[in-house]
């Protein structure tokens, strides 16, 4: 994965939470995230997070992310 997880943050911004992984992953979109960003969120196994810093957390968890 060519995606740091750390620049993730400025994607998710905007985000309401408890927010599941759909919604996450909208917002990234609206907010230009790289298409490989946008495959790492689909792919992240917990369906519901309820601040960003689950979210990044687990981003960093991915294998090959950080």
């Amino acid at each position: 994965m060519d995606f740091n997880p750390d620049d993730a943050q400025q994607y998710i911004e905007g985000v309401e939470y408890p927010a599941n992984k759909e919604a996450v992953i909208s917002v990234a979109e609206n907010n230009g995230a790289p298409e490989s960003l946008v495959e790492m969120l689909g792919t992240l196994p917990r369906p519901e997070f309820s601040s960003s810093e689950e979210v990044m957390d687990e981003l960093r968890a991915f294998p090959g992310g950080g």
